[in-house]
Formats: C-alpha cells, structure tokens, sequence
C-alpha cells in the first residue's frame, strides 16, 4: 500500500511539472486589427529581454501604441492559503505579461504564469501570440 502511494504521489509530482498554464488574452473591441505599428516601453531592466522584442519586430517611437513588457521573477508566496498549490508544484515562480496601450487605455494585453523562470523562450512565445493576434488579419 505504501509503494503505491508513493508512486501515485511521484506521478502527480511529474504531471504538475510538466504542466504549462495557458496565456490569459484580452483584446479591446476598440482596437481594430491590423495594426499599422507599436512603439516599445523599454522600461524593463532586463535588457536581454528587451531585445529578443527588438528582434522579432521594428518598432517605432513615433507610435501611439506603446507596447510595455513586465515580468517578475522568483515569486514567493508564504501564505497558508497556497500551501496545497506550492507543494503539488501549481504554484507559479514567475510571470510574463505583455501590454499594449493607447494613451492611459490597455488595448491588448497578454499574460501568463510560468512553473520556471521567464527566459527570451518565453517573450518569443508570448510576442509570437500577440503578433498572430495583432499584425496578421
């Protein structure tokens, strides 16, 4: 009874792992798409990151569409409330999030909870989603 126990728990431990959360999209009906260009807010200190956009796409300053990308790292959550979450392996480490703004008014966002640390695999993927959904009719 022990060992099976044991290796459903394993199993349930492997699963969590290999688990990735779905991005949450929203897209303002006000936003018609194609879009014609997006500027980039370069605010992030993560300047490896910042150019895997820069790679992907040619922005333009002069643009009043202005793409933001914000992240954290190492999440750590002490409350008791996620301690079933953070022992099966759901709780996440990091976040990606991706937002499109036109003034002070949020366009176009993408986000998503991540099981590692954000890397440049995940702005491709998550700049991948937003130019599928924004530059292509």
């Amino acid at each position: 009874m022990y060992k099976a126990i044991t290796l459903i728990g394993i199993l349930l431990g492997l699963m969590a792992c290999q688990e990735r959360a779905k991005p949450v999209v929203h897209k303002s009906d006000k936003l018609s798409t194609p879009i014609s260009c997006m500027a980039l807010n370069s605010l992030s200190e993560d300047q490896a990151l910042i150019a895997v956009l820069r790679r992907q796409y040619n922005f333009d300053e002069r643009c009043p569409l202005k793409l933001t990308l914000s992240y954290k790292k190492d999440i750590v959550c002490n409350s008791s409330y996620n301690a079933i979450n953070k022992n099966m392996g759901k709780f996440p480490k990091s976040f990606l999030k991706l937002e499109l703004r036109h003034g002070m008014e949020i366009v176009y966002s993408y986000y998503v909870d991540l099981y590692s640390n954000i890397n440049q695999e995940d702005v491709a993927e998550g700049f991948t989603r937003l130019k599928k959904d924004l530059l292509s009719k």
